[in-house]
């Protein structure tokens, strides 16, 4: 079963993906699909995109195809309602034929058909032919996964990254850790399920929409994946991972990643010794940039990152051997005897009122 629960989620990351590089590819047409949702804490727009809430909805429905009583239990960071220029309210969903779907975005998109029909194909289409495709020892690791369908749930973050999304930047060289500071090579789109008993990730999927472009027309993307359930842990991503590391073994210093705007994450790795730091936008490429192994941690210390932001890496990571811990406690509760897995993060409570219900309070550690 954790075969099929795994291609359900890549096969939502791709369709997920090719929304996004279609939706972006149209500069004539990305203007009325952006809405501004407020400012953050730094002073950064936050945005909201058709794109975010229809990749949402795309993925919710690709996810309950294959398990039915899952729908209600996808949960994310955008609501379905997106308003036109009209100031119409109009509810996005995945109707049951792409010309109803097609109907339906055509009202959000003030009538552009040809656009509303290109997103509703990609939202119709087939894509499980060309997912990665498992292999045979992997394959059987995944059959001896137990997922009790009826105490999972999945945390979706449809496009992490939006501000670098809408700002559309993809010149942007890389440091010498081979990581984008910012850009359209920041955005990710992240899906994580978890055990509801435990609120512990047992799966993930990120994918990585505009990896590399191929001269300056279009975008190849890339998707990767773990699993961290009962004993078994397989990943896509090991060989990379231990790549990377290997070619930075002759590094004196440990390299942590952080926020740009995370003034005080660069004090304390600034207070380290033998601590190199860099920055890079999204809290999942971030992430990300942990599990490929380009750097040793990512260090936030701020409360506006929440658990569709993490559940997805988090997973990854643990299927390598690495976790995502609350910050605050792993300073004030650190053991040099002990792992930090105690302090792994949960996904399955709300914080109580008056934070953000679902904010990672405390801060993170990702390693």
């Amino acid at each position: 079963m954790a075969h099929e629960v795994l291609v359900s989620l890549l096969t939502a990351g791709l369709k997920a993906t090719r929304i996004a590089q279609a939706c972006r590819e149209r500069k004539q047409l990305f203007e009325i699909l952006v809405q501004e949702k407020g400012k953050l804490r730094n002073n950064v727009a936050d945005f909201k995109t058709l794109a975010d809430v229809f990749i949402q909805q795309v993925a919710k429905t690709e996810l309950e195809k294959k398990i039915p009583s899952l729908g209600e239990r996808v949960f994310g960071e955008e609501n379905n309602e997106f308003t036109n220029t009209l100031g119409e309210s109009i509810v996005v969903e995945v109707k049951p034929t792409m010309e109803e779907t097609c109907n339906l975005l055509a009202k959000v998109l003030d009538g552009n058909h040809v656009a509303a029909r290109l997103l509703a194909v990609e939202a119709h289409s087939n894509v499980e032919d060309q997912i990665e495709k498992i292999d045979k020892e992997t394959a059987e690791k995944l059959s001896m996964c137990e997922v009790d369908i009826d105490n999972i749930a999945v945390w979706i973050d449809p496009i992490d990254g939006t501000a670098q999304y809408v700002g559309g930047i993809y010149k942007e060289a890389k440091d010498k850790h081979g990581v984008h500071g910012r850009g359209l090579q920041c955005v990710t789109v992240l899906i994580g399920m978890y055990n509801i008993q435990t609120g512990l990730p047992i799966m993930g999927v990120v994918c990585q929409p505009f990896y590399e472009n191929v001269e300056g027309r279009s975008w190849k993307s890339r998707c990767f994946w773990g699993v961290c359930c009962n004993d078994v842990r397989v990943s896509n991503v090991k060989s990379l991972h231990e790549k990377n590391v290997l070619n930075r073994s002759g590094d004196l210093n440990c390299t942590v990643i952080t926020s740009p705007h995370d003034k005080q994450a660069y004090r304390v790795v600034a207070s380290c010794d033998g601590v190199e730091h860099c920055t890079g936008g999204g809290a999942g490429y971030k992430c990300l940039c942990v599990i490929e192994g380009l750097v040793d941690g990512y260090l936030y210390t701020g409360d506006a990152c929440y658990k569709w932001d993490t559940c997805a890496t988090h997973a990854i990571l643990s299927s390598l051997g690495g976790s995502i811990v609350n910050l605050t406690q792993a300073q004030t509760k650190f053991n040099p005897q002990e792992t930090l897995k105690h302090l792994q993060l949960l996904y399955n409570t709300p914080n109580p009122h008056p934070s953000s219900p679902w904010a990672n309070i405390g801060g993170i550690l990702a390693f």
